[in-house]
């Protein structure tokens, strides 16, 4: 196992391992997972404002000299809203998607345009839409995103890293989060941002993970977990964020990651107790104050072995690894593991 800033970002995301992000991923689109992690095609990720905003504090709180090689300044002073901004990255979504290997653009324009006009929801007429675009902000944002998407950078405004520039501050000096994200290594503490362990097994299936903050605290000998999550809605941060992009994958897979470097004699950690993983959670408008959410160890027994909330099931990490397993040997990923076993033939009610 390794662990440790050992490699650059890009090195890390090149190595051939499941992570929580792709194990997430298979749990809620088996399709997209096979396209990029079995058949190696590049699939564009969507995009939302609070996510750019997220990694952009990210940046800044934790790897502030990284900033340059992740993100593109663009020249508007802020990015196109509404319709605009669906039309704009529809178009770029569109165009990417004609482009070859060479630059080529394989389609007329006016194909492209119509194509991102239908898919924006724009209730005016194109060629009014048209007259918008051409020669504004919006123009030079998409030639942007064009220019530096294909290089792994996101184009980012001036409005967005003045927000994110004030996040920071408020994280840096809240009642809530500024222990944590002020601490710094000292002769009790060893802190670790974006730590980097790989080779660890879950039901003997390996996995790598890259982990926000790691505080070792070696007078109390234990290890805390921290990652950091910029939303919309702070305070339902639970339904919003944690069941719905399904946080709790990450969670149980950082926590077994810290376990097995405490049992790696080799490692700073050996022997230490790992206290549950906590999310650090911002408001991406820098509204709503943050908060920290902690796990209990009944949430983490869920996260392994799934569990229901308001009626709806959630599949948890013991699942999910047996159904990837099997997808993977019998090459099968147009139908789930169970579905697959029953013939097709399930009850309505999913009983």
């Amino acid at each position: 196992m390794i662990a440790g800033k050992a490699k650059t970002e890009k090195e890390y995301r090149a190595v051939q391992m499941d992570s929580s992000s792709s194990l997430k991923e298979f749990s809620t689109n088996r399709k997209a997972y096979h396209k990029k992690y079995i058949l190696g095609e590049k699939v564009e990720e969507e995009d939302t404002k609070a996510s750019v905003i997220g990694r952009v504090v990210e940046t800044l709180l934790l790897e502030p000299e990284l900033f340059d090689e992740r993100f593109h300044m663009s020249v508007c002073l802020s990015a196109p809203t509404g319709l605009m901004l669906a039309f704009v990255e529809a178009l770029y979504k569109h165009t990417a998607a004609a482009t070859d290997e060479f630059g080529n653009v394989n389609r007329p324009f006016a194909d492209l345009f119509l194509d991102a006009y239908n898919d924006s929801g724009f209730k005016i007429k194109p060629d009014a839409v048209l007259n918008k675009f051409q020669g504004s902000d919006a123009e030079i944002y998409y030639d942007e995103l064009r220019k530096v998407k294909s290089k792994g950078l996101t184009v980012v405004t001036s409005d967005d890293v003045t927000n994110a520039e004030k996040i920071v501050t408020e994280l840096k000096t809240n009642f809530v989060t500024s222990e944590v994200v002020n601490l710094v290594n000292s002769a009790k503490y060893s802190v670790h941002n974006q730590l980097q362990i790989e080779g660890y097994s879950i039901d003997d299936h390996q996995f790598k993970s890259m982990i926000d903050k790691v505080i070792v605290n070696h007078e109390q000998r234990t290890v805390s977990i921290y990652d950091l999550k910029c939303t919309w809605n702070v305070e339902n941060f639970y339904e919003e964020y944690y069941l719905y992009r399904r946080a709790y994958i990450q969670a149980y897979l950082y926590y077994i990651a810290v376990i097995h470097l405490t049992m790696n004699q080799d490692s700073e950690f050996y022997g230490y107790v790992v206290k549950n993983p906590a999310f650090i959670v911002c408001d991406s408008t820098n509204y709503y104050n943050p908060l920290i959410y902690t796990l209990s160890d009944s949430d983490l027994m869920d996260a392994y072995n799934g569990f229901e909330h308001k009626g709806r099931k959630y599949p948890g990490v013991a699942q999910l690894i047996k159904d990837l397993k099997w997808a993977v040997e019998n090459d099968v990923w147009n139908i789930s593991r169970e579905n697959y076993i029953n013939n097709g033939i399930i009850n309505i009610k999913g009983l």
